[in-house]
């Protein structure tokens, strides 16, 4: 349900985030408090309303607030929908609050039985804990106290009313409210900078993940994490061993990263690539500290993500891949409440925002609302969000999504004026096989959750592209064939990829050489009697590199789909054998 922390705290402390949000939280409970005492009062509840119990109502309604709104934070963190999540937490609280009550509540019933009696003082000091049972056990004594006071005032002379601030009463209630929510606001402080979690992640390595059949440009990267463990070759980002595995808690592991190892330099442009389902988002995930590591660690400038990450989150900037902005506030407004939270001087921000608004061009639009924006100008904006504080490296989730041709050719200057020019350091994802081209320095194809291929796009084409590919353009479509068979007769590996009106697609192995290949073009040209107008040759792209490693991920796929339908095909046969041999039985 609170999904935006994880976002603010790119840019301030945890602790004054969390502040401000109780602050704002209970503020606002204070106003749904308001109208249920103007209830109480409307309706003249003597009860609550009595001039000896009005101001224990009062604190008491506080007290709940203060405890149990803190109490919320870390309970949210188990879901992802807020709707699911309000749901199912209202739920609880009534479940609890309830039956909490109405147990003690009958248990007192039973006075005359010692066992139970004492089995309810057990209950009524252990549901303390409980904030829920502090309200509603308290409302339940104020009451039984107002009455048993009216009665004995009328009937019992010199009798002096009860205070329902009496440890006995519901002052325990009062003090065990008070102390909840300092307690409950502490956990959720210590949850989010990962306090509970080990140094080196929450489980242990599962051993399959052990042995890897890694490639060799991969392994060497490893080598170079393990064999410099002090970080003396100055990586910004390190990945030690990174491993994320769901669901290990109920003994169904499915890994969705696999023990990835690497480094980046100081103004490189690092590049994450995969297809949905590989593991890249929930890799980018782990290093910006939103969700939290199986095993393995992160490092940013030395420190590490799992127990440092206040400092990580100093040094880090951020543009989300869905555009975290409000629609009524400025690009100007924007900037300025972002600089604010990441703790910049009051009379640098304009200075700040000014700069970062031209960088990006978004000058003409600084003082528009963010509606009027294009989806362009939104991730300029969000770009520029992420530079506020002068990171030391930058993660970008699909940054030029959504964005027109030349909106996308800007964006890349700036990127590339980040890393070649300030020395910045980026991590991007992006389905953009020409924006890696034109951004990364090195990127890693993820498949399945591990590194597949590591290195430049130029030695990636050269190391797992599968040959040249060769355009023929022919001055009639009728002389393809001709075409066609002259090159197939001269260069044998040549494969036919496609054919339509005046063009024809070949595929080349690297097994023939750049000289073979013009020279026979050449002599077609001249051999054909000019039946070829022009001709190109290229390299593979990143695209087919691509490509080839995500059918691996599909065929896994599959495969994994096919073994699921085949074993639920064995169980269903095992049950109708087992029917059939019962039901054989019965008749015998």
């Amino acid at each position: 349900m609170y999904q935006l922390p994880s976002d603010l705290f790119f840019f301030g402390s945890g602790i004054t985030y969390w502040c401000g949000n109780f602050l704002w939280d209970l503020t606002n409970y204070c106003v749904s408090i308001a109208f249920c005492i103007i209830i109480f009062l409307i309706f003249d509840i003597e009860a609550y309303v009595y001039k000896t119990n009005f101001p224990c109502l009062l604190l008491l309604l506080f007290l709940y607030g203060f405890a149990i709104i803190p109490l919320m934070y870390p309970i949210s963190y188990f879901f992802k929908t807020p709707s699911t999540g309000f749901i199912l937490i209202s739920c609880i609280n009534i479940f609890i609050g309830l039956i909490t009550t109405i147990s003690t509540f009958t248990l007192e019933n039973f006075n005359d039985d010692i066992d139970l009696k004492r089995v309810n003082n057990i209950l009524m000091k252990l549901f303390l804990i409980f904030p829920h049972y502090c309200l509603g056990r308290g409302l339940f004594d104020m009451s039984r106290t107002h009455a048993i006071n009216v009665f004995s005032l009328k009937y019992v002379p010199g009798y002096v009313p009860i205070s329902p601030f009496q440890m006995n009463i519901v002052g325990r209630n009062l003090l065990a409210l008070f102390f909840e929510g300092i307690i409950f606001f502490l956990l959720a402080i210590l949850a989010q900078y990962r306090f509970f979690i080990p140094d080196r992640g929450c489980v242990r390595t599962p051993k399959n993940l052990k042995s890897l059949n890694e490639d060799d440009d991969v392994a060497a990267e490893r080598e170079r994490i393990y064999s410099d463990p002090n970080n003396t070759s100055y990586d910004v980002l390190r990945m030690v061993n990174l491993v994320k595995v769901y669901g290990w808690i109920f003994g169904k592991n499915f890994t969705a990263v696999k023990q990835t190892c690497v480094g980046v330099k100081q103004g490189e442009c690092f590049g994450l690539l995969g297809i949905n389902g590989s593991g890249k988002s929930t890799t980018f995930k782990m290093l910006t500290g939103e969700i939290s590591m199986t095993d393995g660690n992160a490092y940013v400038n030395n420190y590490s993500v799992i127990k440092q990450l206040d400092d990580v989150r100093q040094n880090i900037g951020y543009c989300p891949q869905f555009d975290a902005l409000d629609s009524l506030l400025t690009a100007r407004e924007h900037l300025y409440f972002y600089a604010r939270l990441c703790g910049i001087k009051q009379q640098n921000i304009p200075f700040i925002a000014d700069c970062l608004l031209k960088r990006l061009g978004l000058t003409l639009w600084a003082d528009r609302p963010v509606k009027q924006y294009s989806g362009g100008n939104k991730r300029k904006l969000s770009t520029a969000i992420s530079l506020i504080g002068n990171p030391t490296i930058i993660f970008m989730d699909e940054p030029t999504t959504g964005m027109d041709i030349r909106a996308k050719r800007f964006l890349w200057n700036c990127i590339l004026k980040l890393t070649r020019r300030d020395k910045k350091s980026v991590v991007i994802t992006s389905h953009s096989m020409e924006e890696c081209e034109t951004l990364c320095n090195r990127l890693v194809i993820m498949v399945n959750g591990e590194f597949k291929c590591l290195g430049s796009v130029q030695h990636l084409k050269e190391k797992f592209g599968d040959g040249y590919t060769i355009f023929i353009r022919t001055n009639i479509d009728t002389n393809r064939k001709t075409v066609m068979n002259y090159i197939q007769q001269h260069i044998p590996e040549a494969i036919i990829k496609e054919e339509h009106n005046k063009m024809i697609h070949f595929r080349v192995s690297t097994n023939v050489s750049l000289h073979k290949m013009f020279s026979v073009l050449e002599q077609a040209r001249n051999e054909l009697q000019n039946l070829i107008e022009d001709y190109t040759v290229t390299q593979v792209t990143l695209d087919d590199v691509f490509v080839n490693f995500a059918k691996i991920q599909e065929d896994n796929q599959i495969l994994k789909k096919r073994n699921e339908q085949q074993n639920s095909y064995e169980l269903i046969h095992r049950k109708s054998n087992v029917i059939g041999k019962f039901n054989k039985c019965n008749k015998t």
